[in-house]
Order: structure tokens, then sequence, then C-alpha cells
């Protein structure tokens, strides 16, 4: 199951990633985007992708934790506060499981054990996306203020 939730990711990834752009842009908490290209907006949410994808199949010596890093302190830098660098790794949460359970159906293992297997990893990067990008972006703001 992890691995056919993956092969669905990166098939999906570009739909993915303009779902997330529109619900970034949409979202009243996440107001810093406003002055941002469409490339700038985007940033290395494709590598998350791909980073999710790898997680799925368990190959977590092919993550680069290192753009989490860049993540923040990039948005750090493009002057977002840290509530919306929270706000869009959440969006991003969400935009995955709700395409993996809008193809849930064309998906041959149904079983709630393996769907739940692919939904704690995928759980588990993000969380840990979550942690690093938040690390570099209060490190990058420090930096400033020494």
């Amino acid at each position: 199951m992890p691995e056919e939730i993956s092969l669905l990711l990166q098939n999906g990834a570009d739909s993915i990633v303009r779902e997330w752009t529109n619900k970034v842009a949409t979202d009243r908490r996440v107001s810093s985007d406003a002055h941002l290209t469409y490339l700038q907006l985007v940033d290395h949410v494709p590598q998350i992708l791909e980073d999710v994808r790898r997680a799925l199949l368990h190959e977590p010596e092919t993550i680069h934790p290192a753009m989490a890093q860049q993540h923040g302190r990039l948005r750090w830098k493009q002057g977002y506060e840290l509530k919306e660098v929270v706000r869009e790794l959440m969006l991003l949460r969400t935009t995955l499981m709700e395409f993996i359970e809008q193809y849930r159906g064309a998906l041959q293992h149904k079983k709630a054990d393996h769907l739940m297997q692919a939904y704690r990893r995928l759980n588990g990067f993000m969380d840990e996306e979550l942690y690093r990008t938040i690390e570099a972006y209060l490190e990058s703001a420090e930096q400033v203020t020494v």
C-alpha cells in the first residue's frame, strides 16, 4: 500500500502543488505569500513531495533534511511569520491526505491497516519536516538579534 500511494503521489505531484498553492492563496491566516511569485511560493514543495514519497517507501537515507532547513530560512527571509510557515506545512499535509482519499478507490490494496501504515509514515515525515523548518526559521531569526 505505501508503494501504491507513493506512485499515486508521484503521478499527481503537479496537481498536489497546484491545489496546495490555491489553499495557501485563499487562506486568510497566510498573508506573506501575497508578494511572492508562483515559483517563490512553491519553493521546495516539489522536493518535499519527493521526500514524502521516499518516506512512504521507507527509504529514509534518501530524504533531504536540508530542504526543510532551507525552506525555513527562506521563509524567514521572505518576511513570513512563524505561524504562517507552520500553516503552509499544515495545508500541505491536508492537501496530501485529501489527494490520497480522493484516489483511494483506485488503489488495489484497500485494507485499513495498509492505509494506516502509509498515513503513519506520511504524518511522521510531515512532523519531522515541521520541526526542522521551525528550527531553521528560529535559528535565522536568532542570528539577526545576536
